[in-house]
């Protein structure tokens, strides 16, 4: 059953400029108009009260965007696995510092068995960028079972901790079974994310695959004018095998709007949401924070050295996603956001938004991928344009 939509408040009673969120619906809307996306749905919060919230474009041939629509999140996911995880470090049930082969054995093999938690967390655990582990054929991607294995048989492509390349699947994926392999009630991994993590926050039209047949699944999809050769092979994956069993940790999440506004109110109380206290304050300001120090993101350096541009601060928490931090340089968080910002991103589709300073909140969910680090940019536009409607 779909939850009630939470209230949506006059902007400039919260102290936003409806100026400057006319902008921002209006570049939304550029990019549609440029046959970049096809539609999307935004939230934009002050405090604890939605200001202003649009659906545009369509999400699928004859069918506007809506609501209560439910997206592929991409890495986006990866929000939701850092937070399971790190309730299992306040749980006891492990450390950051705890080898990943003393949790997943055989994980040790192939020069990785120094690498940690904390390196899965931060990309920086030696794995590779790949979407899909070599070896794993593509109707196995939902199978954490048979998928988890493969990664285990990988070698490292550098010492743990010495290097940061954004793993766009295989380091989620192995927390996800991090996760099963501790779980005291020895459950799957789409029962942990439910059980523990969305209906304790509401989030009831959220979940780790999703039926084919969902009348509000926004399938994946690409417009004609920004595709790739291997966006087709991607759009055939998601809206292939991301069914309602799937479970790939990394990026197969499918939720509402009002869904990820929900959660990111456990990130905006630094832990607590209303009466429900998820991680300990410790816990989470240890986590919002610069844990790559000054490592580069080289997992886009076959974009950057393409395009000539310098390679960017990695500046990855522990939360699932980047913190802005200090200095001019490229960030997904948008270079005007305060150094504690908080962002999450999913390839191609989707991000949130947290500036703790501002008290903003932002969230972007789209259809139709824009891959690579356009995306990134995009989003840092985006931002930079949503932190532009706070007037104080």
């Amino acid at each position: 059953m779909t939850a009630a939509h939470p209230t949506t408040v006059d902007p400039a009673s919260v102290g936003l400029d409806v100026q400057a969120l006319a902008r921002l619906d209006a570049a939304i809307q550029h990019d549609i108009d440029a046959d970049l996306n096809f539609g999307a749905s935004i939230i934009v919060a002050r405090g604890d009260q939605i200001a202003h919230r649009k659906t545009f474009g369509t999400v699928a041939p004859d069918r506007p965007a809506a609501d209560d629509d439910r997206y592929l999140l991409m890495s986006m996911s990866k929000s939701y696995v850092a937070a399971l995880v790190l309730r299992a470090v306040d749980e006891g049930r492990f450390t950051l510092d705890t080898r990943v082969d003393d949790l997943v054995p055989g994980f040790g093999a192939g020069g990785k068995q120094k690498a940690t938690v904390r390196h899965l967390l931060t990309h920086t655990a030696g794995l590779p960028f790949a979407l899909l582990p070599p070896g794993l054929p593509v109707d196995k991607v939902g199978d954490l079972a048979a998928k988890t294995p493969v990664i285990c048989g990988l070698s490292t492509e550098y010492i743990p901790g010495t290097r940061c390349i954004y793993t766009s699947a295989v380091g989620f994926d192995l927390l996800g079974q991090v996760l099963v392999n501790t779980d005291p009630g020895k459950r799957g991994f789409r029962q942990i994310a439910e059980e523990d993590l969305f209906a304790p926050l509401g989030m009831s039209d959220t979940s780790f695959g999703i039926d084919m047949t969902d009348e509000r699944r926004v399938p994946a999809s690409a417009t004609e004018h920004n595709s790739t050769p291997m966006t087709p092979i991607l759009v055939n994956a998601c809206n292939t095998y991301f069914t309602g069993d799937a479970e790939f940790p990394a990026g197969n999440a499918f939720s509402t709007i009002d869904d990820v506004y929900r959660f990111t109110r456990l990130y905006r109380g630094r832990g607590t949401t209303g009466d429900l206290r998820f991680l300990s304050p410790s816990l989470f300001d240890y986590a919002d924070r610069n844990h790559t120090g000054d490592l580069t993101n080289d997992g886009w350096l076959f974009e950057t050295e393409a395009r000539g541009l310098a390679p960017f601060p990695a500046n990855f928490s522990l939360l699932g996603g980047y913190v802005r931090g200090e200095g001019h340089a490229f960030n997904p968080a948008g270079p005007t956001a305060s150094p504690r910002t908080f962002a999450a991103v999913g390839g191609g589709s989707t991000s949130f938004l947290i500036d703790p300073e501002r008290d903003l909140t932002f969230i972007f969910l789209s259809a139709g991928f824009f891959t690579g680090l356009p995306h990134l940019e995009r989003v840092s536009r985006l931002h930079d344009l949503a932190l532009a409607t706070v007037n104080d």
